[in-house]
């Protein structure tokens, strides 16, 4: 479990804990716990805490609370815990109120429950949860990239980790598209930024799933986040749906990330997974190869490009690109015309001149002489769909190339 002000209460003696303030912050993530009771160490915190104090330093508590919030939360804690009892009855109103608006959570706890007691128990449920998740980790990239065979063994530890051999799969591969400018500081790999970062996609991940009562096996590689979960049979529909929620959440909730998902398809036998993943990263190549807006590829949906994968020979490709369109290549370079990228526009068009001309910011007159003239260098006709298929074809391969 990713321990977070929403869930901490469901640990032994945290089950104490009220929440009194910053209801809408519940999703903070708890890193670690930290007992402070004199705010010249607020210096030190790294974000992600969850603090604990009894004010007992505190002269003006409402003053000093108020303050006191205010810099934890733009140090980006993740909570505060006030200790009821002779240093403060309750929690000011005036402390409440900031709480609430930075949506920064605060909790009361009654003074009978000891300190070293909660700070143990979350921090071992932070502690194993990791442990889990680095085990999980190995286990499943063994599979994926490995030679891992799928013994009895090996499926036994996979139910261990929460797949069910009588269940139908589907596979994600999350991909931050800005993770190395998140977790690099001063030019250097900070490795507790990178696991802040996964832990909160994953907990964006885990809540959108919920609301569709699917668990899910996570598994974190480098800038990516695989996942797979149970498809109901039926509902396989729903896949695509799945994935633009995941993305609609993360604009909404982590707007400086930015990620794209492929969908590997849908699986049932264990083996299957690692041809899963690795579907699921070649629809993430076709969208850096489509270059548009959209943030989602299945591969059941890349069409021609599942051939370039399947075909393997990348000298074999730029051979057939450059028989197809060497001449145009060789006719620009001479002229410094633009035929090439002319052709290239008027099939992504669909043949329409109109259209056409507006991208070039030509006159339409200019695209048909341009039609033409490429018409006389290759010896084809562009109102034949086999010489617009070749041509196609190879503007798609000049794509492909660049990205495998």
């Amino acid at each position: 479990m990713i321990v977070n002000c929403g869930n901490v209460d469901t640990l032994p003696y945290a089950d104490k804990l009220k929440l009194v303030a910053g209801r809408n912050g519940l999703d903070r993530i708890i890193k670690w716990v930290h007992y402070l009771e004199n705010p010249e160490y607020i210096v030190w915190l790294k974000g992600g805490e969850l603090i604990l104090t009894t004010c007992v330093f505190m002269k003006d508590v409402t003053s000093e609370l108020l303050k006191l919030v205010k810099e934890l939360n733009s140090r980006k804690v993740s909570g505060l815990v006030l200790n009821i009892g002779p240093y403060i009855n309750e929690t000011p109103k005036e402390v409440i109120d900031a709480a609430n608006f930075f949506d920064f959570p605060v909790f009361e706890l009654p003074f009978q429950v000891r300190f070293i007691d909660i700070s143990q128990s979350i921090c071992r449920e932070i502690f194993m949860s990791r442990l889990q998740q680095e085990s999980m980790n190995s286990f499943m990239k063994n599979i994926i990239y490995g030679d891992l065979p799928c013994s009895e063994e090996t499926i036994n530890r996979a139910i261990f980790y929460g797949y069910d051999p009588d269940k139908v799969y589907c596979t994600f591969v999350i991909f931050i598209d800005n993770f190395t400018k998140l977790v690099a500081k001063n030019g250097t790999w900070d490795e507790e930024a990178a696991f802040g970062v996964m832990q909160q996609i994953s907990q964006v991940i885990i809540d959108v799933m919920n609301d569709y009562d699917e668990s899910v096996i996570r598994v974190i590689e480098g800038n990516s986040i695989i996942i797979i979960f149970p498809v109901d049979k039926g509902k396989e529909a729903k896949i695509n749906s799945m994935a633009q929620n995941i993305v609609e959440n993360m604009k909404r909730k982590l707007k400086y990330i930015k990620i794209s998902i492929g969908i590997g398809g849908v699986w049932r036998k264990l083996e299957n997974f690692k041809r899963s993943v690795d579907r699921a990263q070649k629809a993430l190549k076709v969208l850096g190869i489509m270059k548009n807006r959209n943030n989602i590829c299945n591969y059941d949906d890349i069409g021609i490009y599942r051939l370039l994968f399947e075909m393997g020979e990348k000298q074999d490709m730029k051979i057939f690109y450059y028989d197809i369109l060497g001449k145009l290549i060789d006719y620009d370079s001479k002229n410094s015309t633009e035929l090439l990228q002319t052709l290239k526009v008027y099939i992504e068009e669909n043949c329409n001149l109109v259209r056409t001309a507006q991208l070039l910011f030509v006159h339409k007159n200019t695209v048909k002489y341009r039609i033409r003239r490429i018409e006389q260098i290759c010896n084809c006709d562009l109102r034949n769909m086999h010489d617009l298929l070749n041509f196609d074809m190879a503007f798609k391969i000049k794509d492909f190339t660049k990205c495998i």
